[in-house]
This record gives C-alpha cells, structure tokens and sequence, in this order.
C-alpha cells in the first residue's frame, strides 16, 4: 500500500519530516531559520575577521581553504534565510560547511583559528544532532577531533602542554556530549510525537493527523491529469452490540481487524487511512477515475468478509485534484470541503438503516 498511514520512508526521512512539522505546528519555523541564518552569517564574520587578521593563512592553498570555508558560510546563510530546506539541502548545508571549515582552520597558522572551527563545530554538532542521524553526529566528531589535535599541537608547540591538554579535552566534551546528549534527546521526543500522530490500537493515523498527511498526499498529485481525490467517512453499524454481548476485548479486536481490513481494500494507490474515532474510521485516496463508489464497495466488501459479523455505514465525496491550486490555503479548505461532504452522506447512509453507502450529492467542493 502506498499510504501515508504505512510509515513506508525511511527512519531519518521520517526523524527530519517530524520535526519540520513539530516546528511547524508550533508556528516556530520561521525563528529557526532566522536563528540558523545567524549562526551561518556568524561563523562566516569569524572566518572573514580570521583571514584579514596579520597572522592569517598565506599562500594559495591555505587561502583556497579558506575561501571554500567562506562559500559554505555564506552559502547557509543565504539557504536558510531564502526558504526552509529539504533533508537533502539540510544534509548539503551540514556537511559542506563541517568540511568547509575544517580546511579552513587546518589551514590556518595558529590555534586560535582551529579554536575558533571547534566552537564552530559543537555549533554544526546541536544542529545536526537535532535534524539529522548518529552517523552525521559522529562525522562531526571526527572532524572536530581532527581540528581540536590540530590545535592541541599548535598550543603544545608553544610549550603549553597542560594548556594543550586542557584544550583537547574540553572541545572533546564539547563535541561529543552536547550533540549526542540533543540527539538522544530528540529522539525520545520524536517517538512521543510520533505516537501521539497514530491511535493507539489500531496503529493508524488519528483524525488530527489525517488532515496533514491528506494534504501531503493531495499535494503530490495536484496538477496530475486525470487525478481525484476520493474521501470515504466509515462508522460501524451498531457497533455497542458487540462490547455488550462480547465483551471490550471482542470488540477491540473488531476494530483491529477493521483497521487492516481496510489497508487491503486500498492498497493498490496512494491513500491515506485514520481511525477518526469511537468506530469511525476515514479513508483518502487518489484514482484516475472521479467514481467514489468503487472505494465505498471497497471498503463495504473488506468488512463484510471479516470473520466478525459487522456492517457499516459509508459516505463518500470526490473531487478533481485538478481543480485545486496546490497553494497552502487551498489545499486544506479542498480537504476540510470534501471530508465535511464524506460526512454527510455517511450519516445519510446512517439514517437510511446502515449497511449500505452513500455518496455526495455535492455538485462543487
């Protein structure tokens, strides 16, 4: 099934996507970009003030060094600043500006530019540790590690040695207890959120969740000929009949096997399934054809071949995908309007006796 609802990508796909949409949510995407923007235009002011200085690098290796340094300074200035990235942009800014500026305080003469990289580097440590995976947290210890030796033996050229020591062990902490101490940290949180988005007995998605990953959904296939969008509302028919003869565990597993019912039935496209609440259940999903009735006779034969003797009721509503826009006000009015329709005629279908389904009368959603 290529549904949202199957959690199909992969681990740091779904790790990025979360914490975009948490941020998000909490209307602070907006403050990230502009703290991450900073950040980058500050570490850039360093690397300027660092190759202007009168012991900065010579020659033109050490200066090329630098300037890629600066580039990648520059770079994530203007990224973050310009629009919020993809995880592959993110990837792209982490790594670039780590390798960047690693060349560019190895090039530099004294210790005070490979002190001023290892601050840099606990910096790109926070920020990848809450974006990204272990593996980049670990390559940023590496170089860190590779830039705080090459300080440390600078210094202990000096005839510091206990300075040198000092040194070296304050960046390592620096560089390995904050970043994995963030990432361990936001892990847990992720899988709180992460849980707090499914129900927690049928694993599927919950109604608060349904209508982001609808509109994810809708937003890949916007613009598509020949694309619908079809939304079918499911309420089990005399549902209380069940826990009351059978026992709550009888009918739990009901709902279970509802659930999974109903990934078979729409398996064979995008969709996204939800269980909206009590025995309701709510199915999006995209066809080439505009008949919403084929998902409702889906979705009425999978819970009629149940073991359990269950009907339902079900109200269904359609809409041409082509007929949106695709910009962040249309897309979730498009959703709201047609699962609004889906829920009327499944109520319709409810006053009617249950076990059949109705589809939207709605000429325009």
């Amino acid at each position: 099934m290529t549904a949202a609802s199957s959690g199909s990508t992969s681990g740091r796909a779904v790790h990025y996507e979360w914490i975009t949409d948490y941020l998000a949510a909490r209307r602070l995407t907006g403050a990230v970009r502009l703290m991450m923007s900073l950040i980058s235009a500050s570490l850039t002011a360093c690397l300027v003030a660092l190759l202007a200085s009168v012991d900065g690098p010579r020659g033109t290796v050490p200066v090329a060094m630098m300037s890629i340094a600066l580039a990648g300074g520059v770079a994530g200035s203007v990224l973050w600043a310009w629009r919020w990235p993809t995880r592959g942009q993110s990837l792209a800014y982490a790594v670039v500006s780590n390798t960047s500026v690693a060349l560019g305080c190895l090039s530099y003469p004294s210790s005070q530019g490979a002190l001023t990289g290892c601050i840099a580097f606990a910096t790109m440590g926070a920020y990848i540790a809450f974006f990204h995976s272990t593996a980049l947290v670990l390559y940023n210890f590496c170089l860190a590690a590779l830039v705080a030796v090459s300080a440390a033996v600078r210094v202990a050229e000096s005839g510091h040695l206990a300075l040198a020591a000092v040194d070296l062990f304050l960046i390592a902490q620096v560089n390995i207890a904050m970043p994995l101490a963030i990432h361990v940290l936001v892990r847990a949180l992720g899988v709180d959120l992460e849980r707090a988005d499914r129900d927690p007995l049928t694993g599927l998605l919950n109604r608060r969740s349904f209508q982001n990953h609808t509109e994810k959904m809708l937003a890949t296939a916007v613009g598509s000929p020949h694309s619908y969008l079809a939304v079918a509302m499911i309420d089990l028919d005399d549902f209380k009949r069940i826990n009351d003869t059978h026992g709550h565990q009888a009918g739990d597993d009901a709902l279970v096997a509802v659930s999974r019912a109903l990934g078979l039935a729409v398996m064979d496209g995008p969709a996204v399934i939800a269980r909206s609440g009590g025995e309701e259940f709510i199915v999006a999903a995209v066809s080439s054809t505009p008949d919403a009735t084929l998902l409702a006779r889906r979705v009425c034969e999978a819970i009629a071949d149940l073991p359990v003797a269950i009907t339902a009721s079900v109200g269904t509503a359609c809409i041409d995908v082509g007929a949106l826009r695709g910009d962040a006000d249309e897309l979730p009015a498009g959703v709201e309007r047609l699962v609004a329709a889906a829920d009327e005629a499944m109520y319709s279908a409810k006053r009617a006796g249950g076990n059949r389904f109705h589809h939207s009368s709605h000429q325009e959603l």
